[in-house]
């Protein structure tokens, strides 16, 4: 089936099931035009830029990294975006930091309760995503993808799988956002997945690397994992540590995105 009308069916899956107050979260398309030679679709504009945008854009300052708070609130957005999707039993199958877009709200939003979806992410590229109400419950795959560096790590070791593409979309992203726009890899030591991402300048290492952990070492589709116990986690360090330090992180992110979008236009 082509991707287009896929996606605009997945749009239309999407608008039935999510909650009103959750559908900003995921790309909009309003209109769809199907030819026999193409397609077009209508959807909303964000033009701020990605999560990957910003990544490269602190490689261009001293720091060269996301800042951890951001870091650390990023990862707890896209936990909870995710976990409204998989609540829809929509899988997205393409989950990496240049579709998550940052939208009109990312500027205007000042809040950073974690249960808040104003955070300004919007997951977009619908275009591979899984529908399992289409199938019986319990349903698995045993599809490869064949792109390195988007196989998660049931498909490298030939397990079946559903949500944990997802979360090794979420991990890959997070690796990113933490190191830098490097390919995330992983490996297989003595039966457990590790990521190779580097976290030795980083304050919260054992964190992260249980974090990753956790993510890549699913024992089985019947023992999938609680993306909100895993949000909790990053959430209580995000708000004993730097509770008082987001706003003018994200003030400054702001400024950049803007003077980034300017840039592009001339």
């Amino acid at each position: 089936m082509d991707t287009n009308p896929w996606e605009f069916y997945i749009n239309t899956c999407l608008d039935a099931r999510l909650k009103p107050a959750h559908r900003h979260l995921f790309s909009s398309i309003h209109s769809a035009h199907l030819f026999r030679n193409g397609s077009v679709l209508l959807g909303e504009l964000h033009n701020l830029g990605t999560l990957l945008n910003m990544v490269n854009i602190y490689r261009t300052l001293s720091e060269r990294v996301v800042a951890q708070p951001l870091v650390l609130y990023f990862a707890v957005c896209i936990l909870h975006t995710v976990e409204q999707l998989h609540a829809v039993h929509v899988v997205h199958a393409d989950i990496k930091p240049d579709n998550f877009m940052l939208s009109q709200r990312f500027l205007e939003n000042k809040c950073f309760d974690p249960e808040s979806t104003e955070h300004g992410l919007v997951l977009n590229d619908l275009g591979q995503c899984i529908d399992l109400q289409m199938f019986p419950d319990g349903t698995a795959f045993t599809t490869t993808c064949l792109t390195s560096g988007f196989q998660c790590t049931e498909m490298l070791s030939g397990k079946p799988w559903s949500y944990q593409t997802d979360y090794f979309g979420i991990a890959g992203t997070c690796s990113v956002c933490c190191s830098g726009p490097s390919p995330h890899n992983v490996s297989n030591q003595d039966g457990v997945w590790r990521t190779n991402a580097m976290f030795r300048r980083n304050p919260h290492s054992e964190l992260w690397l249980e974090f990753f952990h956790t993510l890549l070492n699913i024992p089985d589709c019947r023992s999938l994992l609680s993306l909100r116990m895993l949000r909790g986690n990053l959430t209580d360090v995000l708000q004993k540590n730097y509770n008082n330090k987001l706003l003018p992180l994200k003030r400054r992110l702001v400024v950049l995105l803007l003077e980034s979008h300017k840039a592009s236009r001339r």
